[in-house]
């Protein structure tokens, strides 16, 4: 009798040959074409970045804040024609001044902000814890800046966001949150035709 056609040896072969399979699966890793995604990692300002330092979309809103204590205002939101601190003409990039309206420092700051285009219907969001050294002192105004030119109260941005890429209007929404303070959300649209277009 041949060994396959014994039905115990059967029964046996088939672990066998699945088992061969997974470790052979497990080992040949580089003749695959479909790429193994990465874990986000998170900038020195804890904001989610790739393996190469790009910043990375949120699926929602992270920050948990219950507060209901009304401790600051969001000024403004500006996302084109903005100007610098000595009032020239800057780059298009989103940009959110806040005020303290409290008797104690603020700190503790995230920003969560949302690209949505009604266009297209695509929408996308992107989150940044600030770092410990942004406070805000009693009754002061500090403007938060979404950009990649590394100056101070400068944080990064993806360069493949909407923001960047899309030609449409967008609605601009942004959340910020501190510590013992209530979250406030300001909402802002951005003209169609792209970053650094005249309006």
């Amino acid at each position: 009798m041949n060994i396959l056609d014994h039905p115990r040896r059967r029964h046996l072969l088939v672990p066998i040959v699945i088992a061969a399979g997974v470790v052979l699966g497990a080992c040949s890793s580089s003749g695959s074409s479909t790429p193994v995604a990465s874990s986000p990692t998170f900038s020195s300002n804890s904001t989610p970045v790739d393996t190469t330092g790009q910043v990375l979309p949120v699926s929602s809103n992270p920050i948990v804040n219950t507060s209901t204590v009304q401790a600051f205002t969001i000024d403004s939101v500006l996302v084109e024609n903005n100007v610098d601190a000595a009032g020239n003409t800057a780059d298009d990039h989103l940009e959110v001044v806040v005020t303290n309206t409290s008797s104690s420092e603020l700190a503790g700051f995230e920003v969560y902000y949302t690209f949505d285009d009604p266009t297209a219907q695509i929408s996308e969001s992107y989150f940044a814890k600030l770092p410990d050294s942004f406070t805000i002192a009693p009754g002061a105004t500090r403007v938060i800046h979404f950009d990649n030119s590394g100056a101070p109260d400068h944080f990064a941005v993806s360069d493949f966001s909407l923001y960047a890429t899309s030609a449409n209007a967008l609605d601009v929404t942004v959340f910020v949150s501190a510590t013992d303070a209530a979250p406030q959300t300001a909402t802002v649209q951005k003209d169609a035709g792209g970053t650094e277009t005249a309006d």
